[in-house]
């Protein structure tokens, strides 16, 4: 798989991961701020390490180190 599917794909599975609602962040008018999630998601280069850390299942918070996106999808799941 390329990165550029790579990236397409963790966007959402970390999304998941964090406990963040899509569909509602976009019934909340939330839409542009997912549309800057996907555009740093689509830019990223940390995408190995996102990948890997989305493979295993642990409850850690690595990902603050690596996403680009942590802050913003810890606020929309909280």
């Amino acid at each position: 798989m390329d990165r550029i599917e790579q990236r397409a794909l963790n966007m959402p599975r970390m999304m998941r991961r964090l406990g963040v609602d899509s569909e509602a962040a976009y019934g909340c008018g939330l839409g542009l701020m997912i549309a800057r999630a996907a555009r740093r998601c689509s830019q990223c280069r940390t995408v190995e390490t996102c990948t890997a850390w989305l493979g295993v299942p642990a409850a850690d918070t690595a990902h603050r180190d690596f996403c680009p996106n942590a802050e913003l999808f810890e606020r929309l799941a909280g």
